[in-house]
């Protein structure tokens, strides 16, 4: 298992997780309810993180973070790498097959 990505905020996990779910790459969040210091601030120890469980797919699953953290540009209409559906700029992910916008 290797970890991948760490973040405060659980959904951002979540999201990235989804991603790479559809792109056949196995992973799992640990502290997912991680506990917080007064005020809800985020303990570092127990922040969210995400690991996928096949060593093997390290340099895919990174390269897949880097193209989701990458800002999209806006305006332009796009084709989902998925299933080669076109899509609308303002859709981040394919409403036919769920593959996030890359």
């Amino acid at each position: 298992m290797k970890l991948i990505f760490t973040s405060t905020d659980l959904v951002v996990v979540s999201e990235l997780k989804d991603i790479l779910d559809n792109a056949g790459i196995p992973c799992r969040i640990n502290n997912e309810f991680g506990a917080k210091l007064a005020g809800g601030v985020p303990m570092a120890e127990a922040m969210p993180e995400l690991w996928i469980d096949d060593d093997s797919r390290e340099a895919e699953a990174l390269q897949i973070k880097k193209d989701w953290l990458s800002p999209q540009p806006q305006g332009t209409a796009w084709t989902c790498p998925k299933c080669g559906e076109k899509l609308e700029a303002q859709f981040t992910s394919c409403w036919k097959c769920g593959t996030a916008r890359r």
